[in-house]
């Protein structure tokens, strides 16, 4: 257990190209073929993402209506009046992470009703 502490340690010290370079060399001494794994990913993940019951909302914009959205997010997140201006004025920001979807589509259609520009991941 503790060789495999030691290199999680290690690994985690490697740059970018390092660690390509890593995955490079391994694929090659055990075989694997990578082309092959990534040209499958991408259904495998858009199989993955249909089944998921849970989505983000993410605030992307407020238009000209930026006290109704602000006031929309205060109520929202339970937050006060000036940490609801900061968080609007940084926007895009995740508003509702990890909802149902049922409560996703509540929160988006508050926020948009409220002049917000609005997508859910």
């Amino acid at each position: 257990m503790e060789k495999l502490e030691s290199l999680v340690k290690d690994l985690g010290q490697l740059n970018v190209m390092e660690a390509l370079e890593l995955s490079k060399r391994l694929a090659k001494e055990w075989n694997i073929d990578l082309d092959n794994m990534v040209a499958g990913a991408p259904a495998v993940a858009g199989a993955v993402a249909e089944e998921k019951a849970t989505a983000t909302v993410v605030l992307e914009g407020f238009g000209e209506k930026k006290i109704n959205v602000l006031k929309a997010v205060k109520e929202i997140m339970g937050l006060g009046l000036m940490e609801a201006k900061t968080f609007v004025e940084a926007l895009p920001k995740p508003v509702v992470e990890d909802a149902d979807k049922e409560k996703a589509e509540e929160v988006k259609k508050k926020l948009e009703e409220a002049g917000g520009t609005v997508s859910l991941k």
